[in-house]
C-alpha cells in the first residue's frame, strides 16, 4: 500500500499541512529546521512516493522538461533566453512534451531543501544555465534529476555548448587582417564559463601575434562613461571584443552618443550572432551562434538520459563569422 502524508503525519506526530510543507521545500512557513529534516528522514524510510510522480503516468514521468538558469534573468525579450527559449520549445514540440521555466531553485542555501525540489516530480529533467558553483549543479551533478547544461559547460554534466574558442580565433583574424594590433576583451559583470573562455583565448591569441591584449570589465549601465574614460587614455586600444551583442550595441550607442567614429577610432565587435534590427544603420561583426539548434539538442540529450541512453559529455557547436561595417 502506498505511503500516504497523513501515515507520515502520525509516524512524526505533526500535522497533514506540516508534512506537505517540509516535503515541498517551502522555506518560508516557520517550519523549524529539525522538524523538516526529520520529516523528510521518515518520509524516505517508509518509501514516500511525492503526489506529483504518482500522479504522473505508470512510467513516472511527466513528460515535461524545464529550463533553470542561476543567473537570475528569465525575462523572454532577452535576445539570448528568447533564441534559448524558442529552441527549447520547438525541441518540446517535436517530442511531444511540455516546457516549464524555473524559478530560483537555489534561493537558500539548504542543499536538501534544493534536493527535494529538484526532485518533486514536476519535470522529468532540466536543461540549466548557470556557474559550476551553483549548489543547483552540484545537486544535479548527484543524480537527482536528469540534466544537461547549456552555453557554460559543467564537468559533470553533460553540455551543449559553442565553439568558444573557435569564434574567437574568427574574430582576431579579422581584426588583425584590418590592422588592430591592441585589441580588449570587454567582460560581462557576471562571471560566466563561457566568456571567461572567450576572454582567456583572446588574450593568447593576440599575445601570440606580438600584439597588446587587454581584458577589462564592461559597465553595462554607464557605457558612455567607460567610453569616454577610454578615448582619453595615452595608449588604448584600437578595437574592442565585447562579450555578447546586447553590449556591443550598447556601446555602439554610447560611440553615437559620444561622436566616436566607428570604426576609424575604435572598432566593435560582439560575439552571439543576435543582431539588432533596430538599427539597420549598423551591420555589427560578431561570431554567431545557433543557439536555437543548440537548445533543441539539448532537449533531445535529455530525453536520451532520461529513457537510459549515453549521451556525449561535450557537444560543441561551430560558429561563424559575420562580417559587417563596425571594424
Amino acid at each position: 500500500m502506498a505511503v500516504k502524508l497523513r501515515d507520515i503525519a502520525a509516524a512524526a506526530g505533526v500535522s497533514v499541512a506540516t508534512v506537505s510543507q517540509a516535503l515541498n521545500g517551502y522555506t518560508k512557513t516557520g517550519l523549524r529546521r529539525e522538524t523538516c529534516e526529520r520529516v523528510r528522514s521518515l518520509a524516505k524510510q517508509m518509501g514516500y512516493t511525492p503526489n506529483a510522480i504518482a500522479r504522473s503516468l505508470k512510467m513516472q514521468r511527466t513528460h515535461a522538461v524545464g529550463f533553470y538558469t542561476g543567473y537570475g534573468y528569465r525575462d523572454a525579450r532577452d535576445p539570448f533566453l528568447g533564441e534559448v527559449f524558442t529552441g527549447i520549445r520547438r525541441g518540446c514540440d517535436d517530442l511531444k512534451l511540455d516546457f516549464l521555466i524555473h524559478g530560483d531553485l537555489g534561493e537558500g542555501d539548504d542543499p536538501e531543501e534544493i534536493r527535494v525540489r529538484l526532485s518533486n516530480g514536476r519535470v522529468d529533467g532540466l536543461i540549466v544555465h548557470t556557474q559550476p558553483s551553483d549548489p543547483v549543479a552540484r545537486c544535479l551533478a548527484e543524480g537527482v534529476l536528469p540534466a544537461v547544461a547549456f552555453a557554460d559547460r559543467q564537468a559533470d554534466l553533460p553540455s551543449v555548448v559553442a565553439d568558444d574558442v573557435q569564434g574567437i580565433g574568427l574574430l582576431v583574424d579579422y581584426l588583425w587582417a584590418k590592422g588592430h594590433r591592441r585589441i580588449a576583451f570587454l567582460k560581462s559583470e557576471m562571471a560566466l564559463v563561457s566568456v571567461d573562455e572567450r576572454a582567456s583565448t583572446l588574450a593568447s591569441l593576440v599575445e601570440a601575434r606580438g600584439g597588446i591584449a587587454d581584458i577589462e570589465q564592461f559597465p553595462f549601465e554607464n557605457p558612455a562613461v567607460y567610453l569616454g574614460a577610454l578615448m582619453e587614455r595615452r595608449e588604448r586600444y584600437s578595437a574592442v571584443c565585447c562579450w555578447n551583442d546586447t553590449s556591443a550595441y550598447r556601446l555602439l550607442g554610447a560611440c553615437a552618443e559620444l561622436g566616436v567614429s566607428v570604426p576609424d577610432q575604435l572598432a566593435v565587435v560582439g560575439f552571439d550572432g543576435l543582431l539588432e534590427t533596430r538599427l539597420p544603420a549598423r551591420r555589427l561583426v560578431t561570431a554567431e551562434v545557433p543557439w536555437e539548434r543548440m537548445a533543441r539538442e539539448a532537449v533531445r540529450q535529455l530525453v536520451q538520459l532520461r529513457d537510459g541512453n549515453p549521451v556525449p559529455p561535450l557537444s560543441v557547436f561551430p560558429v561563424k563569422l559575420v562580417e559587417g561595417d563596425t571594424a
